[in-house]
């Protein structure tokens, strides 16, 4: 969540910056001997900084998604020991009281019984 938070800040701050610098109406006029001027590198390297932040955000995204697909074998032992159940879930499936099978079933769980979660 607090990736979440600081990604979507720094999007509004380069929005800002980005158009803070721009001037309405302003045609840059360039020289063939003149060299590159520092507004263009700005543009380029604004676009470079936009590219990269896109990137890592589609990266995260999917590595994300993956991890929260992903198959693990689930325990719950009672507080007395005398019974124990093995099931195959999600992770993004499992929750503080509850959980969903990867066959569809669904499992209500107590705060005193202890999870063992093995990923495969």
């Amino acid at each position: 969540m607090l990736t979440k938070l600081l990604l979507t800040l720094a999007v509004i701050i380069m929005a800002i910056l980005l158009l803070a610098k721009r001037k309405p109406g302003a045609t840059p006029v360039s020289l063939p001997n003149t060299p590159v001027s520092p507004s263009l590198w700005r543009r380029y390297g604004m676009s470079g900084a936009f590219l990269l932040l896109g990137l890592c955000l589609l990266s995260y995204s999917v590595w994300y998604w993956r991890d929260q697909h992903k198959v693990v074998t689930v325990t719950i032992v009672s507080p007395s020991g005398g019974s124990s159940g093995v099931y195959h879930a999600r992770k993004g499936e499992i929750s503080e009281g509850k959980m969903v099978t990867v066959e569809g079933m669904h499992i209500r769980f107590s705060n005193a019984e202890r999870l063992e979660i093995l990923e495969d």
